[in-house]
């Protein structure tokens, strides 16, 4: 074999190598995403079934951005408490972890970051950067014990995993929350008045779900308003 088939080998290697590291990302991903969206459906339904099936009806594949920040949204109190344990660990991995620049912590912490500012001037919880902050300082004095130190190699094994921690952060907000990713309305129709969630609005009648987790199909011609 000579030097040029060599070098032509290599570099054919080279673009399957790379799309073998993007599938292999991809997919925990997509893993993820699905596993949220069923929890969801699953928590704003009452984990009744029925209601389930009615409510993934009305989801479509261009929603996915809007059901998780509304349902970030929905639930800011879960959301504050998860975020004290979960971004300083971002944080510190950010800081001192092995793979502190990789572009999914970076872009995790970042979006810690911006929420818990969110928070904080929104409800004025002025003890969520104090305890985030005073929990990282926690983190940077168990870096300072020795290398062999169980603490220590407990807290650098945890800062590695930093990212799937979070990810199992969402996963909790997702099932526990059961207010819907969408604002609750009232409104008025001319057999009275219903109190609930609109899913979706789609030609001549809206998919509501209650506060009783029962889901209720609206004609539009009875709907007089929503407020």
């Amino acid at each position: 074999m000579t030097a040029d088939d060599s070098q032509t080998t290599a570099a054919s290697s080279e673009p399957d190598q790379s799309s073998g590291r993007h599938a292999s990302a991809v997919a925990p991903a997509a893993a993820w995403a699905f596993t949220f969206l069923i929890l969801r459906i699953f928590a704003v339904s009452g984990y009744k079934w029925n209601t389930a099936f009615a409510v993934s009806t009305t989801i479509g594949l261009d929603d996915g951005l809007s059901l998780l920040f509304g349902s970030l949204m929905a639930g800011h109190l879960l959301v504050a408490v998860l975020l004290v344990c979960v971004l300083p660990l971002l944080l510190a991995a950010f800081l001192w972890g092995p793979r502190g620049r990789s572009p999914v912590v970076v872009l995790s912490t970042a979006l810690g970051v911006v929420t818990l500012v969110a928070l904080t001037v929104s409800f004025h919880s002025w003890w969520l950067p104090l305890t985030a902050f005073a929990a990282l300082g926690a983190f940077a004095l168990i870096r300072r014990l020795p290398p062999l130190h169980r603490l220590r190699r407990a807290a650098m094994a945890v800062m590695v995993r930093a990212v799937w921690v979070a990810g199992g952060a969402v996963l909790l907000v997702a099932a526990l929350i059961q207010t819907p990713w969408v604002p609750r309305e009232q409104i008025q129709t001319t057999e009275g008045t219903i109190i609930g969630y609109v899913l979706s609005v789609d030609s001549g009648y809206l998919n509501v779900l209650t506060d009783d987790q029962e889901f209720v199909i609206l004609l539009s011609g009875h709907v007089l308003s929503r407020s």
